[in-house]
């Protein structure tokens, strides 16, 4: 006999869809297309708020008289990215502490979903991913099933 709430239950699309929302997986490849950064690949954690970009240094500059966040970002990047638009906010990392980050709004597309999205930028070198994509950006739009990864590149 099923359960009342296993009936509500809607059946899969497809592979990649539920209804409305894409199904990721615990890890996917993004891209962050105004940083001309493809198939990057993130850590989907629906534990955390927030999402986090590595950044190898993080610095603040005057440019034309206004304060312009700038930073080398995600590994390997000696290009400069320069955000217009910045502030900092006091995070609680996975491991208790409260730091201040700098908070900055970028373009995420994963599968065929394009948002902007808050992100803080920090040192994730010592991290096994270096994005981490939180409740925040995955809200109203993803399903994750975490026995799958690269959900979306199953293209």
């Amino acid at each position: 006999m099923l359960l009342p709430s296993l009936l509500q239950i809607k059946p899969m699309d497809d592979n990649l869809h539920h209804g409305d929302k894409l199904i990721v997986g615990n890890k996917e490849r993004v891209s962050f297309p105004d940083q001309k950064r493809h198939h990057v690949v993130a850590r989907i954690d629906s534990g955390a708020r927030s999402s986090s970009v590595h950044c190898d240094e993080i610095w603040v500059e005057e440019l034309d008289g206004k304060k312009v966040l700038c930073c080398h970002f995600l590994k390997r990047s000696k290009k400069v990215v320069r955000f217009q638009k910045f502030k900092r906010r006091k995070i609680k990392s996975s491991n208790g502490q409260i730091e201040t980050r700098y908070i900055v709004e970028v373009k995420i597309r994963l599968g065929n979903c394009e948002k902007i999205t808050q992100v803080s930028l920090n040192d994730r070198s010592t991290m096994n991913y270096s994005v981490l994509l939180g409740r925040r950006f995955l809200a109203n739009d993803f399903l994750i099933d975490v026995s799958r990864s690269y959900v979306q590149n199953e293209l």
